[in-house]
């Protein structure tokens, strides 16, 4: 088949071109100002600015499937640039997309459970741009399968591995009520083997569907400090209440807001720490045959021996 991968040189975009390609697939992959770190084989990059239009002129003649994994992913920043990329570009992506005859259109969105929602930019844009694809869908059969990761994790991963080993290191991390907020983990390959029978699947059209690795029993508490340990360092001894640590995560979005000062934790982030909310995979079970292969001790095994090999300094 014939797939165009937006965001193509984030985590998850880079994850699920070189399984396209792999798979025998022929795959273009859009790219934005960030390069590649590896141009893999058998893929062709395209440079648009899905904010654009024109751009999307440059778009081949023939696309089967589209997979939409660009995004602003951050968790404060302008909230124009925030709207412009992720409502306006993905409404620019579809209006591009009107020339093919269109198998799927895989949307990659955000799990949205936090509970502070006045900062969340991203989620909030997300979810703008969910309504938009399902009323497309409504309307005028828009073949959109809406996925919702929960916190993707594995080698490479920017959000969830590198920040978090960046922050441990120069001892800018905290747990939040002890650390007992549940780490909704989604390892790389089991979020990819979904997406790759979300493409196959015609049950799946107009559905959105919740993929995490469905265990529940990993806090952040102990994620953060496995990385921690993987990295030599002590437990995280900074500990704060979700009260307390939403006063001092909002007054550094004000500090932001009026002297740019670039927060290092934000409301957001209090709030993901803190989750106690479950997410039924239920539906992937029963939709997608979904079946996480990797559980979270393989996972981080595999982490660990990623950083090991990219010898990385802590």
């Amino acid at each position: 088949m014939n797939c165009l991968v937006t965001g193509a040189t984030g985590f998850i975009g880079n994850a699920i071109t070189k399984r396209l390609a792999k798979e025998g697939n022929v795959v273009y992959a859009l790219i934005h100002n960030k390069k590649p770190e590896k141009y893999e084989k058998n893929v062709e990059y395209i440079k648009c600015d899905l904010t654009k239009p024109s751009t999307l002129k440059k778009l081949p003649k023939k696309i089967d499937i589209v997979i939409h994994c660009a995004a602003i992913v951050k968790d404060y920043g302008p909230k124009d640039l925030f709207y412009n990329v992720n409502v306006e570009g993905t409404k620019n992506l579809v209006n591009a997309c009107k020339k093919y005859k269109l198998k799927r259109f895989l949307f990659i969105s955000h799990m949205g459970y936090e509970l502070e929602k006045k900062y969340s930019y991203y989620n909030i844009t997300k979810k703008i741009a969910e309504k938009y694809l399902n009323e497309k869908y409504q309307n005028d059969g828009f073949p959109v399968v809406i996925i919702i990761p929960g916190n993707v994790y594995g080698p490479g991963a920017t959000t969830w591995v590198l920040r978090p080993l960046e922050s441990i290191k120069t001892n800018k991390i905290a747990l939040i009520n002890n650390g007992q907020g549940i780490f909704l983990h989604t390892y790389i390959d089991n979020l990819i083997d979904a997406l790759i029978t979300a493409i196959n699947e015609p049950k799946a059209i107009g559905q959105t569907i919740n993929v995490t690795d469905g265990d529940h029993s990993i806090t952040w508490g102990k994620y953060l400090n496995d990385l921690a340990k993987i990295m030599g360092k002590k437990p995280i001894n900074k500990n704060f209440s979700k009260k307390t640590g939403m006063i001092i995560a909002k007054t550094m979005m004000y500090l932001y807001k009026i002297f740019n000062f670039q927060p290092w934790v934000t409301p957001l982030v209090v709030s993901i720490f803190s989750n106690d909310k479950t997410v039924s995979i239920k539906k992937a079970e029963k939709i997608l045959n979904y079946k996480p292969k990797i559980n979270y001790e393989k996972g981080m095994k595999e982490v660990e021996e990623w950083i090991k090999h990219k010898r990385l300094s802590f």
